[in-house]
């Protein structure tokens, strides 16, 4: 499937508005964390023909360990179209969040407007993507991967949701549905911290610890009030509502058993431990065999 027109036309403008930044003949790896031929690897090919085994190093320690801002601006476009285009994503390469992130570091809140409204631009086509999705045979879109990076960029994911709230597409609904089923959000508790490994204890025992404790994924842990956002909004009459209608419309029996499922899930989460779901896989997906870090 080709890459939709919005996520395209808003990688192209990426490359555009950041064409002014230059590739720094050293982009100052720190020698201590990195090869001596890691700066070469990113002279390796010109920025739209560098792979991930070029730039998978880079863009998880850049800013911090690797070059600085304008570095990061010049390769910027380049890591985001892999992140949001590779289909199969090599090991070692990094995730969504990790990449987005990035913008965290950079602060990019202070860079010039156009760059701004660039990657503004960026985070609603990845969004609407991600809502766009049509359901994949034996695979599952991994929504709170994609809706943590966004919140890794905005302190704010109330505009992203409330676009979920009004989209009445058939796609949109089934982006909540493998949220609820795919991922422990249905059954996070903002008052709970997840267990901290203590000295000498039995591994697993805390093994056993972590996985009945319903905490959220710790890359959240800099992004508390979006999570925070992001509960109120799957465990509201809103989302049951959104999952309702979607059964009632979709005529298909694997999506209405998906929905139906999805919204017992969320009734059910409050008084459910998420390690016996896990375990006995009692809300599982119909599309359940595998997960896709694909936007499209």
């Amino acid at each position: 499937m080709s890459c939709p027109q919005v996520l395209e036309k808003a990688i192209d403008n990426l490359y555009e508005t950041f064409s002014g930044y230059p590739l720094p003949e050293d982009t100052q790896p720190c020698s201590c964390c990195h090869t001596p031929i890691a700066n070469e690897l990113l002279h390796a090919a010109p920025l739209r023909k560098l792979a991930w085994k070029h730039l998978s190093d880079y863009a998880s320690d850049a800013i911090l360990t690797w070059g600085d801002v304008d570095c990061f601006r010049h390769f910027l476009p380049r890591i985001i179209e892999l992140a949001v285009t590779d289909v199969e994503r090599p090991i070692g390469a990094p995730d969504a969040v990790q990449v987005f992130r990035l913008f965290y570091h950079a602060e990019w809140r202070t860079w010039p407007q156009d760059e701004q409204a660039s990657i503004e631009r960026l985070l609603a086509a990845v969004w609407e993507t991600v809502r766009s999705n049509p359901p994949i045979e034996s695979g599952w879109i991994d929504v709170e991967e994609w809706i943590c990076a966004i919140s890794h960029c905005e302190s704010d994911i109330g505009g992203h949701l409330n676009v979920w709230r009004q989209d009445d597409r058939l796609s949109a609904a089934w982006a909540l549905s493998c949220l609820v089923l795919g991922s422990e959000i249905p059954y996070v508790s903002m008052n709970i911290d997840a267990p901290v490994w203590r000295e000498g204890q039995d591994q697993q025992e805390f093994i056993h610890d972590f996985m009945k404790t319903p905490t959220a994924s710790p890359y959240w842990d800099e992004c508390k009030r979006q999570l925070s956002q992001l509960l109120n909004f799957v465990r509201s009459p809103e989302a049951l509502e959104k999952l309702r209608n979607a059964e009632l419309t979709c005529n298909n029996e694997l999506l209405e058993r998906e929905f139906a499922t999805a919204q017992l899930c969320i009734r059910e989460a409050p008084n459910m431990k998420f390690v016996r779901v896990y375990r006995e896989r009692l809300y599982q997906s119909v599309f359940w065999e595998g997960r896709t870090h694909r936007l499209y």
